[in-house]
């Protein structure tokens, strides 16, 4: 135990007040015994003048042998010289001259007498009356040559001339009586600093005790452990303090755990949000990413400033700035990253006293946005072309019947083919048009019920023979046995097989090889249609179920398609829980997968 704790400053206090409780009272003995010596000296003395019957008939020599007859024996019993340690000196008051002396320091040679004589000049009593006072009974302590004495003088006027006579009380007289008192003053002292030790450390523990384990209690709660409480034993300073403890345990519990529920809410929220997160200090250095952020800029650990952020990425910020952003307000940028394109939000977030700390940038990827606002400018602006192409043909032939041409019989019959022509041209643009919105309104009808993928693909590849040997391709069905049913609309799934063959048809040269195959995988039905036509270049795989997009635009218009025929097969495909991938080589063919999954019998029924 620390001699610092409050233990021991209580011990210590019980210490101090038994010393400073006794030492008062000896001190106070000390003084009373000294007065009373001192009051009974002087009293003897007094009435030893009251009694003694002096007067100016008398002479020094009659005043000395009154004293000094029988041995002093008169001046024994009249002023209560009754041992060696009072004693009496008659002194010359016109030439300091020593008549008379019973002190026991005191011998008539001329040294000692000398010496003497400057011990009496030493005392404010004689030379008070040596001043010419009639008596001096201060009462105070002469101290000569290491002893301590009481002191009396008085002026004694005789027929010879005027004597002092002075009186002495050595402090050796009751000198066993305070050395007693004080004996017993140290001892009454040791016990009560021994008995302040014992009972202020037994009293100290009533205090400390509960003191030192809300002490304990409390390094265990700073520590994490909130599960402290004590118990309450009393009412007193110590109980409400315990209680005071309990409930501030209590709600520090709470209030953390709060704390820690928002944490984790936030955490959670930070790390599963799909926008990037950054936050950085008032210095600029980072104080928390989130995955999001990581995955965006394609990095792995963020350990760059702020600056060094802006810098890498070109973007015109300064920290500053953003710092003295008004409430709520924020700067927006974008980013380029690789191959996307961040939206990044800088705002500064501050404390309780509205005043910043930090900047929070907010990252959000807008790659397929920007992708989508491109393909639907590209979109408008090829529905545009795809429809100004054929209207421009109508009206310049239509113009041109108009101005005289129609006279020409075999000359207006070329002109209205060719008008009857890109009619049905725009009329197959506006359906596949009409077909896609209510593909993505979710508008399209559909007529689902089991049917046979074998059955309708052989029907399909019959009805597109025709234009196949047009051609002179051979036009080939191949269904492996027991092919399951499928739920699916059948006017759509056949739409989708004959866009499909007759793309390889088109795409084909002349006497060419088409294979339709038809089999069972697992849980799924497939559908096959591979060729040997010119194929399609691998950069433009990825796009080509995109809206309006083609290989080879000039031809692809001089077949008469409308670029959407993929569009709508991948929309219809889909539709029915199905896929469509294709793969192609440049100038050796192309292959169409189409898989649908199979009706689960057990389900349905």
């Amino acid at each position: 135990m620390s001699f610092r704790s409050i233990q021991w400053k209580l011990v210590t206090i019980f210490i101090l007040i038994a010393i400073f409780l006794i030492t008062p009272v000896g001190l106070f003995l000390n003084k009373s015994v000294e007065n009373q010596n001192y009051d009974n000296f002087k009293t003897a003395i007094e009435r030893g003048f009251d009694n003694w019957q002096v007067n100016s008939n008398y002479s020094l020599e009659d005043m000395l042998s009154y004293l000094s007859v029988n041995e002093g024996r008169n001046a024994i019993i009249e002023f209560a010289i009754l041992d060696a340690y009072r004693s009496y000196t008659v002194i010359d008051i016109k030439d300091l001259c020593i008549k008379y002396s019973s002190d026991r320091f005191y011998s008539d040679n001329d040294e000692n007498g000398r010496l003497f004589l400057n011990e009496l000049l030493m005392s404010e009593n004689f030379i008070a009356v040596l001043k010419g006072e009639l008596k001096s009974d201060k009462n105070s302590f002469v101290s000569v040559n290491g002893r301590k004495y009481f002191d009396y003088a008085r002026l004694v006027s005789l027929s010879d001339g005027d004597y002092i006579i002075y009186f002495r009380y050595d402090s050796e007289a009751w000198k066993e009586t305070l050395d007693e008192f004080n004996s017993i003053i140290l001892s009454s002292l040791l016990l009560s600093v021994i008995i302040s030790v014992f009972l202020g450390y037994l009293l100290s523990r009533t205090i400390t005790s509960p003191i030192i384990k809300i002490m304990h209690k409390a390094q265990r709660l700073a520590a994490g452990e909130f599960d402290q409480m004590l118990e309450v034993k009393s009412d007193d300073e110590i109980g409400q303090l315990t209680k005071t403890f309990n409930y501030m345990a209590k709600n520090l519990k709470d209030t953390l755990n709060e704390i820690s529920s928002e944490k984790n809410k936030m955490e959670t929220i930070f790390n599963y949000m799909t926008d990037g997160l950054i936050a950085f200090n008032m210095n600029g250095e980072v104080i928390h990413v989130n995955p999001a952020s990581l995955r965006m800029l394609g990095i792995e650990d963020f350990n760059i400033t702020f600056n060094e952020f802006v810098n890498k990425y070109n973007l015109d910020l300064k920290l500053n700035d953003l710092l003295n952003l008004e409430a709520f307000a924020s700067k927006e940028v974008n980013m380029v990253v690789e191959d996307k394109i961040l939206k990044a939000y800088f705002a500064s977030f501050t404390d309780e006293h509205k005043k910043p700390e930090g900047i929070i940038a907010v990252l959000h990827d807008i790659t397929e946005q920007e992708k989508l606002e491109n393909m639907r400018k590209e979109f408008v602006a090829n529905v545009s072309h795809e429809l100004r192409t054929p209207l421009t043909s109508i009206k310049s032939y239509t113009e041109a019947l108009l101005e005289g041409d129609i006279e020409d019989t075999e000359l207006s019959i070329k002109f209205l083919k060719v008008i009857n022509s890109e009619s049905d041209r725009m009329t197959r643009l506006v359906k596949d048009l009409l077909q896609l919105s209510r593909l993505d309104n979710k508008q399209m009808k559909w007529n689902m019920k089991e049917i046979s993928i074998a059955d309708l693909a052989k029907y399909t590849v019959n009805k597109m023979q025709i234009e196949a040997k047009s051609k002179g391709h051979i036009l080939e069905c191949q269904i492996m046995e027991d092919v399951p049913y499928i739920m699916g609309d059948k006017d759509r799934l056949e739409q989708v097989m004959m866009n499909i063959i007759s793309n390889a048809i088109k795409y084909t040269p002349e006497g060419g090889n088409i294979k339709v195959h038809i089999g069972k995988n697992n849980n799924e039905v497939y559908i096959k249609v591979t060729d040997n036509g010119i194929g399609i270049p691998k950069e433009d795989l990825p796009r080509i179920f995109e809206r309006f997009y083609r290989v080879d635009k000039a031809r692809s218009r001089e077949m008469g398609g409308t670029g959407l025929g993929l569009s709508i097969a991948k929309e219809i495909v889909e539709a029915h829980g199905g896929n469509i991938s294709i793969s192609s080589e440049l100038g050796k063919g192309t292959e169409v997968l189409i898989k649908f999954p199979v009706i689960n019998r057990q389900n349905s029924d």
